[in-house]
């Protein structure tokens, strides 16, 4: 294989971007580009059809369709791909290149590549994340919807202990068995309080909280219908106890040309964590397919 080269450049919102190139280096676009100027960039670029991995969980399958969506609009070739199971069969099918790209989080993607890093801001974690990855495989900018874990507490008790942030709760941890989720123990979530916060519980319980009425205290992500229904007071992290798990695109490098580049950094520019968290619950309920909230969402930025 030819030269590996890795460039890092600061965008205009003080996020990095990162493009790894077999060959040449792909020009890099600081800041946002709006969806007419993605639209008109596409010109005449020739490339084979950019095809987006979908794994079996809903998250995946609403972000594929999202990048899609922005990546059909700019005049490319591009459609989803379900690859079925978790972050194994996406990678699996990256490496043997049945897909271009990948919707991935940039925490969780670091810690498959780099388990032993200890960053946990965002910035820091994409920075990790591109230098730990295996050559052939490039990010660009990371989008500021996230899936992070956090610490929430019934509000009602929040406000009998006072405690808004994950800081003032840690003395009380140690008479806490948290409601946690899967997602939120594969993250690290329980190690990282531990670590970083000293807060460490006297146990943790996977049940839901429809099963264990009156629980007060609850693990879960950003994204998770809990922390975004308000029936829950979410514990402030203003010190990065828990690392940052933002939308980030995984490709293979020198597949996608400067269109398609650009329209990453619009899908990094415009997508939100309560715009994907409502994409999200309208497939969980049924009310719409992937497809269906990707498109609404794409149409109502132009």
């Amino acid at each position: 294989m030819g030269l590996d080269v890795r460039i890092s450049v600061k965008s205009t919102r003080t996020k990095y971007s990162t493009v790894v190139a077999a060959l040449m280096v792909l020009p890099i676009l600081s800041g946002c580009a709006n969806g007419d100027s993605v639209v008109e960039s596409a010109g005449a670029e020739s490339r084979d059809q950019i095809v987006v991995a979908a794994d079996a969980s809903v998250e995946s399958s609403v972000l594929a369709e999202v990048y899609s969506t922005v990546l059909s609009s700019s005049g490319l070739s591009a459609r989803v791909e379900s690859v079925g199971g978790g972050r194994t069969q996406s990678l699996e099918a990256l490496d043997a290149a049945r897909v271009t790209l990948v919707p991935e989080f940039t925490g969780a993607l670091l810690d498959h590549y780099d388990p032993s890093s200890p960053a946990r801001k965002a910035d820091d974690v994409f920075e990790a994340l591109s230098r730990s990855l295996p050559e052939g495989l490039s990010v660009s900018d990371y989008a500021m919807a996230e899936d992070r874990a956090v610490l929430a507490l019934d509000t009602a008790y929040a406000q009998s202990l006072g405690a808004k942030t994950i800081e003032a709760f840690a003395p009380s941890c140690a008479a806490a068995t948290p409601l946690v989720s899967v997602r939120f123990v594969e993250d690290g979530a329980v190690e990282q309080l531990a670590e970083g916060a000293e807060c460490v519980f006297a146990g943790v319980d996977q049940a839901t909280p429809a099963d264990v009425p009156g629980a007060q205290v609850f693990g879960t992500t950003t994204l998770s219908a809990l922390a975004q229904s308000g029936a829950v007071t979410v514990l402030a992290d203003s010190n990065h106890v828990l690392a940052a798990q933002n939308v980030v695109p995984l490709f293979r490098a020198g597949a996608l040309g400067d269109s398609a580049v650009k329209a990453l950094s619009v899908v990094a520019g415009e997508l939100s964590t309560t715009d994907l968290a409502a994409m999200i619950e309208q497939v969980r309920t049924g009310k719409a397919s992937a497809s269906e909230v990707a498109r609404t969402w794409w149409d109502t930025r132009q």
